[in-house]
């Protein structure tokens, strides 16, 4: 498996600014028995081995669970963990990043396979967990999506709390087939049961959400949806939890194009004050896409903060952008799938000051050896590296394969 070492010398905007990209892992070579197709990011554990799933390849074309470890010489080795088999009894086709439990296990999400229904005949989908036992990796499916009210279709993966309980969106399914906001909890058997929490309608409260919903202290869960709404443009959402065992929605931003942005496609993020920081796909002056800030204000509502408007090729600046991460320092990162210098994304960082926010184009992808068209929020190490992957790109060709790197700025 072939590992290609660039250095580059990055545009950004209005400024030149210097970093590595080293390509850790190239997908979708030879027989794509490694995977091809990364549309989830990456997750660190704290020896500092990366985890991520590809869509496509593996043993059985179904996609894979992988691991990336360092090596020797400082070569990082990719470990098949899993070969997704299709079919009703396994998940095909992971799209979503995964999470780890405090004890190592791995959860994820398949947007097929499983049991299939009418809107879904190549299967509804699937919740899953890998758990690690005398150096193989064993997987459990939760859960197998009907495609009726339980949902069907997760692109979005989980999220747990304290008491171990999942929660996850579809982005179909529901009483509506608009989409639903799951719970689901274990139970001394080790089965596990799902409860639809929400399902939403179209209009005015969303349809379709696509990323994983965030958690807060209180327990209520936050999240976009990429339409519905007032303007079909999409929302952002809240599901407060009710003292009969429900959970309420809020309708806390309706997008409405323009300036404002819309279609939200990646999730949402906290900062230390409870505020809430997120990207969306489309909209802004140039139609690339928005960053944001949600803030509560003092009658109760929420505020949009228009931090960054992409403006897309033309400007060698990002286009479409993917969910977002803060470092130490409270700064903001990112990637954009479209954009930069050449059009296939771009790396970026938004350092907040006395004026506002300013974003920085730290890397632009040419989708040669370097991969082409992130598509998930990077994952930063304690020493500020920069880790994630590409959907495309790579020695494999710029359509296919996908990589996965690391960025030193």
């Amino acid at each position: 498996m072939r590992k290609i070492p660039i250095l580059v010398l990055i545009l950004a905007n209005g400024a030149w600014a210097a970093g590595t990209l080293k390509v850790l892992q190239a997908f979708g070579t030879g027989s794509l028995r490694e995977g091809s197709d990364l549309y989830a990011g990456l997750i660190l554990d704290s020896s500092g081995n990366l985890y991520g799933v590809a869509e496509s390849g593996g043993t059985y074309g179904f996609g894979v669970v992988y691991e990336l470890s360092r090596a020797t010489g400082g070569a990082w080795t990719e470990t098949v963990l899993y070969n997704f088999k299709g079919g009703a009894q396994d998940g095909a086709s992971p799209h979503a990043t995964l999470m780890a439990d405090s004890a190592d296990n791995l959860y994820g999400t398949t947007v097929n396979g499983g049991l299939a229904g009418k809107t879904c005949r190549t299967g509804c989908g699937t919740v899953f967990m890998l758990t690690a036992a005398a150096g193989q990796w064993q997987e459990s499916v939760l859960y197998r999506f009907t495609g009726a009210a339980d949902g069907a279709i997760p692109y979005a993966g989980v999220t747990m709390d304290s008491a171990g309980n999942l929660y996850g969106a579809t982005i179909s399914g529901g009483a509506s087939a608009a989409g639903a906001v799951y719970k689901l909890s274990p139970n001394s058997t080790g089965a596990w049961t799902e409860t639809v929490l929400y399902s939403f309608g179209g209009r005015p409260d969303g349809t379709a959400p696509y990323p994983t919903p965030v958690l807060d202290a209180a327990g209520n869960l936050y999240g976009t949806t990429n339409g519905g709404g007032a303007h079909n443009l999409g929302i952002i959402y809240m599901l407060a939890p009710q003292p009969d065992g429900g959970f309420a929605e809020h309708v806390l931003h309706t997008f409405t194009g323009g300036a404002d942005g819309a279609n939200p496609l990646a999730g949402l993020i906290f900062d230390q004050h409870g505020n809430l920081f997120g990207t969306t796909s489309y909209g802004g002056t140039a139609n690339c896409g928005i960053a944001f800030a949600l803030v509560p204000n003092a009658t109760g509502g929420w505020t949009e903060h228009l931090l960054h408007t992409f403006l897309g090729v033309t400007y060698q600046d990002g286009e479409n952008p993917n969910g977002l991460v803060f470092d130490a320092h409270g700064n903001l990162y990112g990637t954009s799938m479209g954009g930069g210098v050449d059009n296939p994304g771009t790396i970026f960082k938004m350092t907040h000051n006395s004026g506002g926010w300013q974003e920085t184009v730290l890397y632009s992808f040419t989708a040669g050896d370097d991969g082409a068209y992130p598509s998930s929020a990077p994952v930063l190490d304690p020493a500020g590296n920069i880790y994630g992957t590409t959907l495309w790109g790579g020695p494999s060709g710029d359509t296919t394969g996908g990589v996965a790197f690391e960025f030193t700025p």
